[in-house]
């Protein structure tokens, strides 16, 4: 077994995970377990026990933290080296850091400088022995071209063979706190994509009312820092997390859960009946990986580029925000498998 392996995954919550189950399987081959991850994304990776080590690169002091990794890194030896992000800082590192076997993701952009910029890459690449492969930009897909990045990064299985057909790891290391809700309650997540929904201005509540009527489950709420004007004329009753008694989720019917941690978060998606956002990256991704049922809510014009994302179809249904003033009334026959 090979001693050391460090992966770069400076993004959000939901990029680590669609790549969650190619790095736990090539985990496999290697003693030691390193990621540099980003503020973002660290709270997580901190809970995933095969990782030795988790560096957190602040993504809100770019130039300095560039400084200090660079510091880090430029003397670090590894037997792997595998670059997930695409972002410069970690194409940076990959060619600093003295590595047995280096792999990069490089995206392929619209326009005549990106292509030749492409090209460079590529040949320096070459000349050094560094694996890559190529992935389509958003600019691409949304004009049409086919791309998944789940599947894509399991073109590593040249490399590791151990790879299989998962997108999604999370250790079993989740909290029980409301096992004891488990399918009595549906989860809504509140965030900015709401407020193009047109029905969200006039009737909100009185959707929500009757979807928990018509569902005979609670209506669970969550949302982080939502100060948008459709979350602040919402009367329905609203708990901080720190405030939160299990009695409040045992004696309500419907509730706002404001502000609460990663761990609980996951635990009380585990044991939902259903979870519902207008694509929340971490939501959607954390919910399949959970394997619960999942609904997505989104504009058509957006469905090619979600779908880059989704390779997990089974538990997982779309709404269009076309469906004006029909979308909970949606949510409700697609829950109850109408």
């Amino acid at each position: 077994m090979s001693k050391n392996v460090i992966f770069f995954s400076i993004d959000r919550l939901g990029d680590y995970l669609i790549r969650s189950s190619v790095i736990k399987n090539i985990s496999h081959n290697f003693e030691k377990i390193e990621i540099v991850g980003s503020d973002k994304n660290s709270k997580l990776l901190n809970t995933q026990k095969f990782f030795n080590k988790v560096h957190t690169f602040n993504t809100k002091n770019k130039f300095f933290e560039k400084i200090k990794f660079i510091k880090i890194f430029i003397f670090k030896s590894y037997a792997a080296t595998i670059v997930f992000d695409g972002k410069n800082i970690s194409n940076l590192l990959l060619l600093l850091i003295r590595s047995n076997f280096k792999f990069t993701f490089l995206y392929k952009k619209k326009g005549i400088l990106n292509f030749i910029y492409l090209k460079i890459m590529t040949s320096i690449y070459k000349i050094f022995d560094i694996k890559y492969e190529i992935l389509l930009s958003k600019d691409l897909i949304e004009n049409n071209h086919f791309e998944n990045y789940p599947i894509k990064y399991r073109k590593l299985n040249r490399y590791f063979p151990n790879i299989d057909n998962k997108t999604y790891y999370l250790e079993n290391n989740l909290l029980d706190t409301y096992d004891h809700l488990l399918n009595k309650f549906i989860i809504i997540h509140l965030d900015e994509k709401f407020t193009d929904i047109k029905e969200i201005s006039s009737e909100f509540e009185s959707s929500l009312i009757n979807l928990q009527k018509n569902l005979n489950k609670k209506v669970f709420l969550t949302t982080f820092n939502n100060n948008f004007y459709y979350y602040k004329k919402l009367k329905i009753k609203k708990i901080n997390f720190n405030n939160l008694q299990n009695k409040d989720l045992i004696d309500s019917k419907i509730l706002v859960i404001e502000n609460i941690p990663l761990n609980y978060f996951h635990n009380l998606m585990k044991n939902s009946y259903a979870n519902i956002s207008c694509h929340s990256g971490l939501f959607v991704h954390s919910s399949l990986a959970l394997n619960r049922k999942t609904v997505d809510i989104m504009n058509k014009s957006q469905e090619t580029w979600l779908n880059t994302w989704i390779d997990y179809k089974k538990d997982y249904i779309k709404i269009y925000k076309s469906n004006t003033g029909k979308i909970f009334n949606t949510i409700h026959d697609i829950i109850n498998d109408k």
